[in-house]
């Protein structure tokens, strides 16, 4: 059984194929194409025909790929996102208000507010008013691609954001994506709506992008599970990727920090990726990518959701002799290094070997491994399954322990659902955050569990 690996880069797409010993058995780049999937074709041709391998013995694929990421910086095939909020303060500042205009533009300019909502409590704060839905569409003369709904307190109690969106189904129709807020932000109700904007924006590329990739691999009888690798560095299912594109911004990024470790051995480095127009310096702590843990943004504005704490240097081939640049480097992997004993510093990526020739760093070990230019791809083979919970609760009517274990059950069992070895789930993080300024029974409950993929339940597409 073989597991393969493709990432879908600025510039080429990568692809790796490994036993089920973990041993790489072929790479292969290819240029990527505009519309992803012409690119995965063309490297499935390559990696099937070269090896005579039975498409059959391909377990799982997984993908990871900066096209989301790309078509924002861009600003290019976003969709047009109407928003409804629940709750809110009436006339607060408008949707993405801290974007610039050339994301603003495709916000629809009139948006809908509802009385309701829920409390700190979860208790619900009035009703929804369904007539001034029906007449906020029927009057809406811009025509939306996408819709995004935020509840006041939707991340302690979401009932309000399900029941808008069951009814404004029925009046656009099932085709129109809807992103909740409480499934991608966590508190923070401008950051969750951010972060769900976002997502939205980004819904008609990501669903362009993928049209027909399934068909693609039935086509070489390729039957195994189909998988895309996400900020965190794990795996979500193909029809997560579709409803959560915000998800995978990062994922070639965390793709070569697992494939560094893949590689090195190492648990604990900082890698540097030298790929593309940008160098990402990231830190690899106990297998997996350091996450941010504040001030997260995305193209200037806040959002509220797991991303790994990159910096990105801009970068061209000429640079590679500047020592203006190669100071940058040294001071953006300084962020990262302890104040003793420092890390190993590994290289990847395709210009990884020039760079670490003409860096100089004397305190520690500076590493480019084989196949550091198929570092993603790997990286993409080897990610683990994870089952994320971030919500807030009110722990009025059951203890903390008893809330804890709840969502450390929760968050396994999500892992599972996933396709995560049962026998391989252990809790990564699990706590309990007191919210500043409310009252002390609210609180913040973070769970994330980590397995490893089981090939032998993976459903057929």
């Amino acid at each position: 059984m073989y597991r393969l690996g493709i990432n879908v880069g600025e510039s080429h797409t990568d692809a790796a194929l490994l036993n089920k010993d973990l041993q790489i058995t072929q790479v292969v780049k290819k240029p990527t194409s505009p519309d992803i999937v012409s690119g995965i074709s063309d490297v499935l041709k390559e990696i099937i025909d070269h090896k005579k391998i039975n498409p059959k013995d391909i377990a799982a694929v997984m993908i990871g790929t900066t096209y989301c990421l790309q078509t924002l910086m861009k600003k290019e095939n976003l969709a047009r996102v109407c928003v409804i909020r629940i709750g809110s303060g009436k006339n607060a500042i408008p949707p993405l208000f801290e974007g610039n205009e050339s994301l603003r533009h495709y916000i629809v300019q009139n948006y809908l507010e509802l009385d309701g909502g829920h409390g700190v409590t979860g208790k619900p704060l009035g009703t929804i008013n369904y007539s001034i839905i029906e007449k906020f569409f029927s009057n809406l003369k811009e025509k939306a691609e996408a819709i995004v709904i935020t509840g006041t307190f939707s991340s302690m109690n979401p009932e309000h954001e399900k029941i808008v969106a069951s009814y404004v189904h029925r009046i656009v129709g099932k085709e129109i994506p809807i992103t909740l807020s409480h499934e991608i932000g966590s508190i923070g109700f401008i950051e969750r709506e951010n972060s769900a904007i976002i997502n939205a924006l980004l819904s008609k590329a990501m669903n362009q992008a993928l049209n027909g990739l399934q068909l693609v691999f039935k086509q070489f009888g390729i039957n195994g599970g189909i998988y895309f690798t996400q900020n965190d560095g794990s795996f979500m299912t193909y029809e997560h990727a579709l409803r959560y594109p915000i998800r995978t911004l990062w994922s070639g990024i965390t793709n070569s920090l697992l494939g560094s470790s893949f590689l090195t051995g190492f648990k604990n480095c900082i890698v540097v990726n030298a790929n593309g127009s940008f160098v990402h310096i990231a830190l690899l702590a106990n297998g997996l990518p350091k996450e941010k843990r504040r001030n997260q943004v995305i193209d200037g504005i806040r959002v509220n959701i797991p991303m790994p704490d990159i910096i990105s240097i801009p970068f061209h081939q000429e640079q590679v002799d500047s020592e203006v640049f190669l100071e940058k480097l040294y001071q953006a992997i300084q962020r990262f290094q302890p104040r003793y004993e420092p890390l190993p510093i590994v290289f990847v990526g395709g210009d990884g070997q020039k760079l670490a020739e003409r860096f100089h760093y004397p305190w520690a070990d500076v590493v480019v491994t084989d196949y550091h230019p198929y570092v993603h791809a790997i990286g993409a083979c080897v990610a683990p399954v994870s089952g994320y919970i971030d919500r807030m609760i009110w722990a009025d009517n059951f203890n903390q322990n008893e809330a804890l274990n709840l969502a450390i059950k929760e968050a396994t069992h999500m892992a599972i659902r996933t396709g995560a070895d049962p026998k391989t789930v252990m809790i990564q993080e699990a706590k309990m955050i007191p919210l500043a300024y409310f009252p002390s029974k609210a609180l913040r409950v973070k769970v994330k569990a980590i397995g490893t993929l089981s090939l032998s339940s993976n459903r057929e597409l």
